[in-house]
């Protein structure tokens, strides 16, 4: 069986602090005692809605940003329902306020984020340019995270994860693709994150570049055959599963049918390849890279010789 280990990241909210956006600057002007809320949505919301009279509408661990057109409708609401808008609003389980363009935040705004202990953040920059900077900060340290136990390799610019169960050859095939002036991602271990719908994978900092060898120990490729032999991170584009030889099962033939592989909720291309004796896998890895990228490209082999026989039968019909 495959191990896999599926996390998701949260991020406290005093994080955002300290210079951790550069361009945002951020301050705390309220609810300082809540700054180790943790964020764990991976985008920013604008509490419209909820300002409205929706408080069901926000999400819990959320980054809510208020701009210029939330401040004027809480500016022009009876101070008395604004006043207990903001104190229902206080309660919920937001991570954090933040007030876009350097907006001097209303009394009631500051009484309200003290009493629920809700982070109020300032920024000079504007509602969309905020919005954005915090979009791609904590889509890049939330994005949905997986470990699991495979090799990732470079194979002509195509990211290709070799699954399968310890032994089956997936360390030497990967140290033959080497050989042949392919790049090592990681071995044994891969950490794939998803951003947005794409996966990208890399190895443990601790143990970057390593590979074991049964009978040979630890291995550094790196050191071994250089900088162009490794690269720290690559998009995954292709599943292959090295399957130990089984007489009795089926494995297919013409590859009409095209199997998918699901990885935090995105499907990848599929490919179970049978291991046996006299079976040159760095080769077929290779010739599986390269009939991918002929794929994306439009062009399936299998099909095309499917419709020429088609045709070939119809004539003769």
């Amino acid at each position: 069986m495959i191990q896999t280990q599926t996390t998701q990241p949260t991020l406290p909210v005093g994080d955002l602090l300290a210079d951790a956006i550069p361009e945002l600057a951020l301050r705390c002007a309220a609810g300082s005692q809540g700054l180790r809320r943790s964020i764990t949505v991976p985008a920013v919301d604008r509490p419209g809605l909820a300002l409205a009279g929706q408080p069901e509408t926000l999400r819990a661990g959320a980054v809510q940003v208020l701009g210029r057109s939330e401040l004027a409708y809480l500016a022009q609401i009876a101070e008395q329902e604004r006043r207990s808008l903001l104190e229902r609003l206080s309660r919920t389980s937001i991570a954090c306020l933040i007030l876009a363009h350097g907006s001097p935040p209303l009394p009631d705004l500051v009484a309200a984020a003290d009493l629920g202990g809700v982070p109020l953040l300032i920024t000079t920059r504007s509602t969309d340019r905020a919005v954005e900077l915090l979009g791609r900060f904590l889509e890049d340290h939330l994005a949905p995270t997986m470990t699991i136990h495979g090799t990732l390799i470079d194979i002509y610019g195509v990211g290709v994860l070799i699954l399968g169960e310890s032994g089956v050859g997936k360390s030497e095939s990967a140290l033959e693709l080497i050989l042949r002036g392919h790049r090592l991602v990681s071995d044994d271990t891969v950490t794939v994150r998803r951003i947005g719908n794409i996966l990208n994978g890399t190895g443990a900092e601790i143990s970057r570049y390593h590979m074991e060898l049964r009978g040979l120990g630890i291995i550094n490729i790196k050191d071994l055959y250089g900088v162009a032999a490794v690269r720290e991170r690559k998009d995954v584009d292709l599943v292959v599963k090295l399957d130990p030889w089984q007489e009795n099962k089926e494995y297919d033939r013409l590859g009409l049918d095209e199997k998918l592989y699901p990885l935090l909720g995105v499907e990848l291309p599929f490919i179970e390849m049978p291991v046996g004796p006299g079976r040159n896998l760095s080769i077929l890895l290779e010739v599986a890279a390269r009939h991918h990228l002929l794929k994306r490209k439009g062009y399936h082999a299998a099909k095309e010789l499917a419709g020429r026989i088609h045709d070939a039968l119809g004539r003769k019909a």
